[in-house]
């Protein structure tokens, strides 16, 4: 524990937050292509039957012009999933926009006769806005309207096609677009709801993590120096736990963490933040002054002492909790120094002799 482990939770929890970054984003893309694909196929199919209701009959030269666009994104779905499953390459945010504008380049080019689909110019956009870069936004704005633009005088002003201001084509496309970009907004809030889940909260006891405990310490920091009201932080640590899960076993040592786990849910308040620090040490940050953090870490001592956890076999046993606890001060400089002072708080506990609260 102490200021050095807490950087290297802190460096590891960031490299996992990476790779879960990259892994929603991936999903956004390869179901974005899909939806896409999907539903411009059957948006082409409405147009040949228009074509063919406005006595052109069923030319194959059209057909195939119309089919070409999702066509070629099918094959490219294709090939881009394959490809990302087989050899486990993580692509860059440039590469990922990249595919999409290229999806964009493709529809357009399709919509050889009407200016409809223009608004799908949106999609880069709205995934461009999960990337939390500024500067490819306002490049990626740029981009797309010179598309519109550029797309907009081919269509308009040289092309000779009859159906450039055909009203069924025209509204079919506006109602694709419009229906496209609703199901991709849904579902990129679906996913990054999930990413929210997978990277705040533990899996075993459903608390928040350390990384969103010190998100949260240094939230609470920065309120202290505006306000100065009371503010402290408890950790609590199983006393022995290693020779629990080595006697009874990881799955009864996991019950273990639940019990406490539940423990600290029915403590917390609307004053009261807890997550699980790590391992089999627990965390609350305490709206409060250091009477009443005193008094809340005593009770949970107290409840988990009084708790008789069974086995397999039905034989119950109890278990002891060592806590720590401190008060913020105008001493800390940051939540690093203040965190600390309760892990030597808990230090302090653990040393003089255990199933005890140190401040």
């Amino acid at each position: 524990m102490g200021t050095k482990d807490h950087k290297e939770r802190k460096n590891h929890a960031g490299l996992l937050l990476s790779q879960e970054k990259w892994d929603i984003r991936y999903d956004i893309l390869h179901h974005s292509l899909w939806i896409v694909v999907k539903w411009l196929f059957l948006l082409d199919a409405l147009w040949y039957i228009i074509f063919i209701m406005d006595g052109y009959g069923a030319q194959v030269e059209i057909f195939f012009r119309i089919a070409a666009a999702p066509f070629v994104l099918f094959i490219m779905l294709l090939v881009f999933g394959f490809y990302v499953a087989r050899h486990k390459t993580i692509l860059n945010d440039y590469i990922m926009l990249s595919i999409l504008n290229f999806v964009v380049l493709i529809i357009m080019a399709g919509d050889q006769w009407t200016h409809s689909l223009q608004i799908i110019c949106i999609l880069p956009i709205i995934f461009v806005m999960i990337l939390e870069r500024l500067q490819l936004i306002y490049f990626q704005v740029f981009l797309s309207t010179s598309l519109v633009i550029v797309h907009f005088t081919l269509v308009e002003l040289y092309s000779v096609s009859p159906w450039k201001n055909h009203i069924l084509l025209n509204f079919s496309g506006i109602i694709f677009n419009v229906f496209i970009i609703a199901k991709i907004v849904v579902q990129i809030r679906k996913y990054t709801q999930m990413l929210d889940t997978q990277i705040t909260i533990d899996s075993l006891t459903r608390l928040y993590n350390h990384e969103a405990f010190y998100e949260e310490l240094d939230r609470k920091m920065e309120n202290y120096k505006q306000t100065g009201r009371p503010l402290c932080v408890l950790i609590a640590d199983i006393d022995n736990f290693k020779k629990v899960n080595d006697t009874y076993g990881h799955a009864y040592g996991d019950k273990v963490l639940k019990v406490l786990a539940e423990i600290f849910r029915e403590e917390s308040s609307v004053k009261c933040f807890v997550a699980r620090y790590g391992g089999e040490e627990f965390a609350m940050i305490l709206d409060m002054n250091q009477d009443d953090a005193v008094r809340k870490a005593h009770r949970i001592r107290e409840r988990f002492e009084q708790q008789k956890i069974p086995d397999e076999s039905g034989r119950a046993y109890s278990f002891t909790l060592s806590v720590g606890v401190a008060c913020c001060s105008s001493e800390f400089l940051t939540s690093s120094q203040f965190f600390e002072k309760a892990d030597e708080a808990l230090y302090k506990a653990k040393a003089s002799g255990k199933n005890r609260v140190c401040l």
